[in-house]
């Protein structure tokens, strides 16, 4: 059954709700209205009042709308999922960008494309692999080509969700990104801002806008002030709704499988919104927190003083796993004392400061006759520590910088 409050694209299995007889015959009829259980908790909170019975079904008399029924609508079974998730059926596009020379078999893109099988046909749910090369001016010339026969393929924008992956290498000393090879079979590196609008240019661009973006590369990336604004501005002409980058030095994409499983059911299918869910979707990730940072990166409107025009904003906000013993203030403790080589040998750390006073946490090798310091700096204002777990001296979470 459809919920009919305007705005409301949520629907509810019969199974789960008790029809009463004397409206079971009418119950298609257009002067039953029906009333999902996220619209009437949404109510409750907007009043602010205590939970009450819930009436899921009103008709329409000479204008007016009244109870359908006078006994309350009862939910059968429990609570499995959000009660404001959906499960949205609208037209998805997933399009991969791959660097040339990188393999696309078992690839998360595919990943995520199988997962959302289950909910779509092929005509509501597109996937399509483009490799790229644009490292000369000839390939570039051509690239622009391919991009607006790509667009034409894609065809109107009509789509509910626009997801894009993009694998390519970065460069290690300056977060360049790598556009191609040039004609000595070297690789090419542009800004992050030049790699962006030569891979969406012509047609594609407008596709861009509103979409989710996973850039899938290394740490360099934003690593960099500098490499960062560039993809910033990039970000801010493009205006994706969501930008992902990973921080780790050799990322391996594999560890955001699950990761990325998780954001096509709770993102792409149930609806929820990805800056709302983020760290809810790291918490479920096995293998990424200890990996690699991972960075989101969202285009806001923003009302300036004395202007009613909106002006654009890109904001972009750090999380970071840390551990007191073993990624303190969310520094990786390396696996061998630098000092006597032994492994995996550090003492849960405590707080303490550096001979300048700068605050942080200090682990010791236990090694016998070692006694080597590491020291793990706090990070800079502003952040918020995100606790996910407290046992004893020992805790972990998140640590969220915003102002990246």
């Amino acid at each position: 059954m459809a919920c009919s409050n305007s705005g409301c694209p949520r629907v509810v299995c019969d199974v789960c709700i008790d029809i009463p007889e004397s409206i079971s015959d009418n119950i298609s009829s257009s002067e039953i209205s029906f009333k999902c259980p996220a619209c009437h908790e949404k109510e409750e909170r907007a009043a602010r009042s205590q939970p009450m019975p819930y009436f899921a079904f009103t008709r329409t008399v000479q204008g007016n709308s009244i109870l359908a029924c006078n006994e309350p609508t009862f939910i059968s079974g429990v609570c499995e999922r959000a009660s404001k998730s959906q499960v949205c059926g609208g037209p998805i596009l997933i399009v991969h960008f791959i660097f040339t020379g990188l393999n696309a078999r078992g690839s998360v893109p595919r990943v995520l494309n199988t997962a959302l099988e289950e909910y779509h046909s092929e005509q509501t749910l597109r996937y399509l692999e483009v490799f790229f090369d644009f490292g000369t001016h000839r390939k570039l010339r051509r690239w622009l080509t391919e991009a607006e026969s790509l667009a034409a393929t894609i065809g109107a924008d009509i789509f509910q969700q626009k997801i894009f992956f993009v694998s390519v290498h970065s460069e290690v000393t300056r977060g360049d990104l790598f556009a191609g090879k040039d004609e000595q079979g070297s690789d090419v590196a542009v800004s992050p801002k030049e790699f962006m609008n030569y891979l969406f240019s012509g047609g594609l661009q407008p596709l861009i806008c509103g979409a989710t973006v996973f850039m899938l590369s290394c740490g360099p990336l934003v690593a960099f002030p500098e490499s960062i604004s560039s993809l910033k501005e990039a970000l801010l002409e493009l205006r994706p709704a969501y930008t992902i980058a990973f921080g780790a030095k050799c990322f391996i994409s594999a560890v955001i499988k699950s990761f990325i499983i998780a954001f096509g059911v709770r993102v792409v299918i149930q609806g929820h919104d990805f800056g709302e869910v983020f760290k809810d979707l790291l918490d479920v990730s096995v293998e990424l927190p200890m990996h690699t940072d991972a960075y989101i990166f969202q285009v806001k409107g923003q009302t300036t003083s004395g202007d009613s025009n909106n002006a654009l904003r890109v904001c972009g906000t750090r999380y970071s796993w840390f551990h007191s013993h073993r990624r303190p203030w969310g520094t990786p403790l390396p696996m061998s004392c630098p000092k006597c080589s032994s492994i995996r040998s550090w003492s849960p750390s405590k707080s303490s400061e550096d001979q300048s006073g700068a605050p942080g946490r200090i682990s010791t090798c236990r090694s016998p006759a070692c006694g080597f310091k590491y020291f793990s700096y706090q990070p800079q204002a502003p952040y918020e520590i995100i606790k996910t777990r407290v046992k004893d001296k020992e805790a972990k979470g998140w640590i969220k910088q915003t102002g990246v």
